[in-house]
């Protein structure tokens, strides 16, 4: 046991030192590793006066160091002198302190930046602008650095830069400003527009029972007003066919017109497009008819090939083509599709001017949110009527901040409910728990179900890239946020778009309503089995893309997050705001925006027996919107059930994303039953 000093601290070993008359020296150590005690007896010392002897030692911890001298002493012959050492032992240093001389230093501040214009095309110039201050001006001059997430900046280092854009879509600028010594920063978002670029996409010169057809598509990125262009075969004695005024074709967008009451397609022809001043924007010819139709692959910018015939859709590039579409008969054959004025469209804004109706229901359409209630981006719309023991609910996905909303009526509003963290809406992110999802279109399954379905465009936190993705959440799930249950990701489905064109509408159709109208499922070339889809639930889903205007039946596997595309069809509409099914009658309603004046399509199953589109959705009625209905951005859509008819009459909801006058839902009415 080694001789103790304190708890945890031992000597293992005592050195001395011996020093006397006539330069006499000796050193040595005492072993103490088994003692409690330092002695020893050192002998052989020569007889004389003067000695001295000094011990030292380490402890244990290395660090503290003992040390003790004697006084002097003699060695007497034959004798053993005793000797006492008092030890010192001195801890090493463990704590020490610091002198405190502050300085103070008042970090800079940014005042406000500023860009003018908001928006421009790519290519274009914007004005940015800040103000900042340093209040002590210490203890270095205030210094500026941009930078941009897309685009060039003519200087990062100013106050006042100009900023170019180079690519279509929203961009990040973020200033900060220092003093070398803190900093501050403030950031703003300016859009950079693409430009149109319209040109010929397919044509049809021999086999559409109806006439030839020469289709157009907008290949840029910034909507094309195609009021008054032209359209020419070879020959410069023909008349032109001439677009109407107010067409407009979005990006992606398509546009068909039907020639042959100006002129035919002959086997060796030509298509010429003009715009209204008679410059020539472009133009294809060939010299033999196709098999089908001649058809840019990939669509707006590839080569003319053969291919099947999609008019007003995506080119079939592959993959089977789109199928089910049919063409003129798929798309209203000579009466829907060309009217009078053998367009797509009489007006270019979706309309057909030979299937073209009023608004069915009465034109009252009335306020039904508080002012303010939301700031803007309330999209779409999904009506879950009320229960024995459950009231009414009015489900609204907001696309910016995305979030869902409980919507309860109070008896004159529809106002968020407030229990389970409702009363703000809920934010809504994917499966991780990460990422504001761009959402647009909201749909409940079965009602008694508590998942909800979303349609999505991208996630906001990264708005540069297309992600069209239907995801899946339980609305009975605690907290102010939503975590995604299933992630159906259809962007390598669906046709390449620009950014905020995408994945608009969606809408569930059950089972039952499908396999009673002997619905056709175009990926097996056969009708509908739901056992021919394991874990897709009750249904299947529809979604409506804003930039072609075309909606797409998928079967959706909640097992793996698989799915497939079950149906293509037109909407006889350039975009799809919002889709609806009414369960009760089997309408499909299909919603346009202020892009096409408000209008809504809606199909029903072809359950006519031998017909060519037997078992597919087919356009029964275009209906413009109420009287009382303003032309805003209304991108949502709602349809109450016939249990709550009333003087044959039910409700219906349009949602507005302009947040037109402080206001986004409205409500009007559609007859009960099948009016058509």
């Amino acid at each position: 046991m080694a001789l103790q000093l304190a708890p945890g601290l031992t000597l293992d070993s005592v050195g001395y030192a011996i020093t006397g008359p006539g330069s006499f020296s000796r050193t040595g150590a005492i072993d103490v590793s088994h003692s409690t005690t330092i002695s020893a007896t050192i002998g052989g010392l020569a007889v004389g006066d003067g000695y001295t002897l000094a011990l030292s030692a380490t402890a244990s911890n290395g660090t503290t160091q003992c040390a003790g001298t004697s006084a002097p002493f003699s060695v007497m012959a034959h004798a053993t002198t005793s000797v006492n050492i008092h030890l010192l032992c001195q801890e090493a240093p463990a704590k020490g302190s610091v002198m405190v001389n502050g300085t103070v230093n008042i970090c800079p501040r940014i005042d406000g930046v500023s860009a003018s214009p908001g928006e421009v095309l790519v290519g274009g110039s914007i004005a940015l602008s800040a103000a900042a201050h340093d209040t002590d001006a210490a203890p270095a001059a205030l210094t500026y650095q941009w930078t941009a997430s897309a685009g060039t900046l003519s200087s990062t280092t100013v106050p006042n830069p100009t900023f170019i854009c180079t690519t279509g879509g929203s961009v990040k600028l973020t200033l900060a400003v220092s003093d070398s010594d803190c900093s501050d920063s403030q950031s703003l978002t300016v859009t950079c527009t693409g430009a149109a670029h319209v040109v010929i996409n397919e044509v049809e010169s021999n086999g559409d029972p109806v006439g030839d057809w020469v289709e157009l598509t907008n290949a840029g990125t910034a909507p094309a007003d195609i009021s008054g262009w032209k359209l020419l075969d070879n020959d410069d004695t023909h008349p032109f066919v001439v677009v109407p005024a107010g067409t407009t074709l979005a990006p992606g967008g398509f546009f068909f017109i039907y020639v042959f009451q100006t002129f035919g397609l002959g086997a060796a022809d030509s298509a010429r497009l003009y715009d209204p001043a008679g410059n020539l924007v472009d133009s294809y010819s060939w010299t033999a008819h196709a098999m089908g139709t001649y058809g840019r692959c990939p669509d707006g910018t590839g080569p003319f090939v053969d291919s099947t015939p999609t008019p007003g859709m995506p080119n079939a590039c592959g993959g089977g083509g789109i199928g089910g579409a049919g063409g003129a008969t798929g798309m209203g054959g000579a009466t829907g599709m060309g009217g009078a004025t053998g367009m797509g469209g009489a007006t270019g804004t979706g309309g057909m001017a030979a299937n073209e109706f009023p608004w069915p229901g009465t034109d009252a359409v009335i306020i039904v949110d508080d002012a303010g209630a939301f700031a803007s981006n309330l999209s779409g719309l999904s009506y879950q009527p009320a229960t024995a023991t459950d009231p009414a609910v009015l489900w609204a996905i907001q696309n910016g901040p995305s979030k869902l909303y409980r919507l309860l009526w109070n008896g004159t509003t529809w106002e968020s409910d407030p229990t389970n963290s409702w009363s703000v809406g809920k934010t809504i992110h994917y499966l991780d728990g990460t990422g504001d999802p761009d959402s647009e279109g909201v749909s409940k399954a079965e009602f008694a179900d508590t998942a909800i379905y979303v349609s999505t465009e991208r996630d906001n936190d990264n708005n540069t890239v297309n992600r069209f993705s239907v995801l899946r959440y339980d609305t009975t799930a605690g907290g102010t946020d939503l975590t995604a249950l299933n992630d159906w990701e259809l962007t390598p489905d669906l046709p390449a778009m620009g950014i905020n064109l995408g994945l608009e509408a969606i809408t569930y159709v059950p089972d039952t309503a499908l396999v009673a109208g002997g619905f056709f499922d175009e990926a097996k070339n056969a009708p509908y089995d739901p056992a021919a889809y394991p874990s897709h639930g009750t249904g299947l889903f529809f979604v409506g893309l804003e930039s072609n205007g075309v909606i797409y039946g998928y079967a959706l596997n909640h097992a793996d997050n698989t799915f497939t595309r079950v149906a293509t069809f037109a909407s006889g509409q350039v975009s799809i705001m919002d889709l609806s099914y009414d369960r009760d009658v089997g309408y499909l309603w299909a919603q346009c925006d202020n892009t096409c004046g408000n209008k809504a399509t809606v199909f029903t199953l072809d359950t006519t027996p031998g017909s060519p589109t037997a078992g597919r959705f087919q356009i029964g009625r275009v209906f413009d919107r109420p009287d009382s209905l303003p032309n805003s951005n209304n991108e949502g859509i709602g349809i109450a059930p016939e249990s709550e008819c009333v003087a044959g009459q039910k409700h219906f909801f349009w949602s507005d994303d302009a947040a037109l006058d402080m206001h986004s839902i409205r409500r009007g009415s559609i007859p009960c039953g099948r009016f058509f």
